[in-house]
């Protein structure tokens, strides 16, 4: 809704007792910066105020200050745009029916700054009106360049590119946007005015978010915001996908360093804006999970708890006081929850690996046998979460496991990377239905060659792109920490195994087979029927951030603690190692010698 500020009238002119402002309070205190432009210019003398809010008030102000010149316009245009939004579909039909019968007239005299007042207020009142095209042709056949609007107001340019869409003209919005930027370093002056510009439709965002004096104008104002404007110049990034490392690391560090607390909509925003544009510094963690400590008590909708706890899971929380919260508020408040909200906040705690979840997951159980109104994603990730959480049975299992389902959830892609994650997905279930159930469960399974049909053969090819799926694209500290420090214990084509996609469905680095009697290796080639060691490797994006103790199984994400849990249960005695190990050592030495006590340590 439009903020409306008190109009005065002082000898038939209209003016505005207050500036754009953007008025934060309640819920909405985030999108009100957005949303929540005023419509007029200061003037600091007023003697006579009135407020007209009403058609019939404004009609009246009319009669008695009939438009018969452009600043008669741009004043009733002004006082318009403050009637009761019921109202203005008429008022605004009759100003366009002036406009359209009086302006032409003026036409040929008028200069840069009359055109563009009047198409500020054209476009608020109406983007896709006759006397807005009409206006737009007139700047054209001016041929204005953004030179020629150094006189404009600058609150003017900032308004009229506040009320732009996409049905105006490009070429006069590049010439308005250029114009404001060669200015934007001296005159943006307020967050108000900076978020108005992003307010609006008609400019591709990028144009300001690549521009280097936005940017810097942008950066100057961000330590004199307050706390919602900082979050909703947060959230407006993540919106639109903007992310200028320089501005966001600026934002994001202010509020990390405020004194103040974030109300509950503030963290919501803040986090799904972090997760969003992944950008999630510790600072900016710790300070979200403090704040929300601190908002437990007015934690109260189960739509609020869903968007943070995705938002961690992608940051990787791995705060233990911020899960307990949340998983303590979903267990107060569990029957106010619908399957669909239950099972994503359940899902959510497996994919992070939180097994305080446990008893939720119990909860979950006999409320999917009801409902089986998820999509096959959706689905495939509620039952992966009650296998993490121990909490299968044979329909669940079967429900997934089954030719059809397989077939219909390896069909819903064609993405290589998506289609193994899947694969493996199916085959961490169905080891999790054989290993926890004791024997008892007896419906259909996968193994390997159930995906061969559908391209995933689990050869070197296969075997890559597993390792991709673990390691994005940025595999640095695996192979020049991890590996580099392996081969020079166990050398690659002699004494180590290469890496490799469990039938149980983990990944997993490498094998060695360590010697009982000697603190050496066995060569690959004398390993017979023995079980080698399979080594796990967990760098900075294989764990959660935020957590006290760096070296314990728990601070792994949830599917790895599965694997870990059902490669185990085959038999094998795994070698788990984290990046934060080898920081401690001060040389390559150090590193090699602690790999070699790991692998040859029996637990």
């Amino acid at each position: 809704m439009w903020g409306r500020g008190l109009i005065s009238i002082r000898n038939g002119l209209v003016v505005s007792r207050c500036r754009m402002s953007a008025v934060a309070g309640s819920s909405a205190e985030i999108d009100d910066f957005l949303h929540t432009i005023s419509s007029a210019t200061t003037h600091s003398s007023v003697k006579k105020v009135a407020v007209l809010e009403t058609a019939p008030e404004f009609f009246k102000w009319l009669e008695q200050n009939p438009v018969k010149s452009v600043e008669n316009f741009i004043n009733a245009a002004r006082l318009s745009i403050n009637v009761k939004s019921e109202d203005q579909g008429k008022v605004f039909s009759r100003i366009n029916k002036i406009a359209t019968s009086v302006l032409p007239s003026f036409y040929g005299n008028l200069g840069p700054t009359e055109i563009v007042e009047m198409l500020r207020f054209a476009l608020q009142i109406n983007t896709k009106s006759q006397i807005s095209s009409d206006i737009q042709k007139l700047f054209l056949e001016k041929n204005f360049k953004a030179v020629d609007l150094r006189d404009v107001p600058f609150p003017t340019l900032v308004m009229l590119i506040r009320y732009s869409d996409s049905s105006v003209d490009q070429k006069v919005l590049d010439t308005i946007a250029d114009s404001l930027l060669s200015r934007i370093e001296k005159e943006l002056g307020n967050a108000a005015d900076l978020l108005t510009i992003l307010a609006g439709e008609g400019v591709q965002r990028s144009k300001w978010f690549y521009n280097e004096a936005f940017i810097k104008a942008a950066e100057k104002l961000v330590p004199v915001m307050g706390l919602p404007e900082k979050c909703a110049l947060l959230k407006h990034m993540s919106i639109h996908r903007q992310r200028n490392r320089q501005l966001l690391g600026a934002i994001v560090h202010s509020i990390s360093t405020s004194n103040q607390c974030l109300s509950i909509p503030q963290i919501v925003s803040v986090v799904s804006a972090c997760a969003s544009l992944t950008y999630y510094p510790p600072k900016i963690a710790k300070k979200i999970s403090d704040d929300l400590i601190k908002n437990s008590n007015v934690l109260d909708n189960w739509n609020d708890i869903i968007v943070i706890t995705d938002s961690f899971v992608r940051m990787r929380m791995g705060d233990q006081n911020s899960w307990k919260l949340l998983v303590r508020w979903a267990t107060e408040n569990v029957k106010q929850a619908n399957v669909v909200q239950l099972s994503r906040f359940v899902s959510g705690l497996a994919r992070v690996g939180e097994p305080s979840g446990k008893p939720l997951a119990k909860v979950l159980r006999p409320l999917l046998a009801k409902e089986r109104a998820l999509k096959q994603t959706a689905w495939l990730n509620t039952v992966y979460s009650l296998a993490y959480f121990q909490e299968l049975d044979e329909s669940l299992a079967d429900s997934v496991l089954n030719k059809s389902f397989v077939d219909q959830v390896m069909s819903s892609t064609m993405e290589v990377h998506d289609r193994l994650r899947k694969a493996m997905t199916l085959m961490l279930i169905s080891s999790a239905a054989r290993v926890d159930m004791q024997g008892k469960y007896h419906g259909p399974t996968v193994n390997k060659e159930t995906f061969a049909s559908y391209g995933i053969t689990f050869d070197a090819k296969t075997i890559r792109n597993a390792r991709q799926l673990k390691y994005s694209s940025n595999p640095v500290e695996c192979d020049g920490i991890f590996l580099k420090s392996l081969f020079k214990i166990a050398p690659q084509d002699t004494h180590c195994g290469l890496p490799n996609v469990e039938e149980c469905g983990a990944f997993v680095d490498a094998y060695v087979m360590p010697d009982e009697k000697s603190e050496l290796l066995v060569n690959t080639s004398q390993w017979g029927t023995n079980k080698p060691r399979p080594l796990f490797f967990y760098g900075w994006m294989q764990t959660k951030q935020n957590v006290s103790n760096m070296t314990s199984e728990d601070n792994i994400l949830g599917q790895e603690q599965l694997g870990l849990r059902l490669i185990r249960a085959q038999g094998y005695n795994p070698v788990v190692v984290y990046k934060s190990e080898f920081d401690y050592c001060s040389s390559d030495i150090e590193k090699v010698n602690m790999l070699r006590d790991r692998i040859h340590k029996k637990n």
